[in-house]
């Protein structure tokens, strides 16, 4: 595999892991088992780092495209 290939691959295993962190938070917060204003907090701490993954992953997927090499 090659090197933009594996970080592409650890980024998707690491959105889908902050997705999933997020939708569980999301979750808490319906339950009420969390404190709403804690729960926003983290939630706003979820999304700054869904954010920075995906603009992550987004320069390497269109790095790897520009170079030609077809990331799967």
């Amino acid at each position: 595999m090659m090197k933009h290939e594996q970080e592409l691959d650890r980024l998707r295993t690491a959105i889908a892991a902050t997705f999933s962190e997020r939708e569980a938070l999301k979750q808490q917060l319906e339950r009420g088992s969390v404190s709403p204003a804690m729960g926003l907090y983290q939630l706003e701490k979820i999304d700054a780092k869904l954010s920075e993954l995906d603009s992550r992953f987004k320069q390497l997927w269109d790095r790897s495209n520009r170079s030609g090499y077809p990331p799967t």
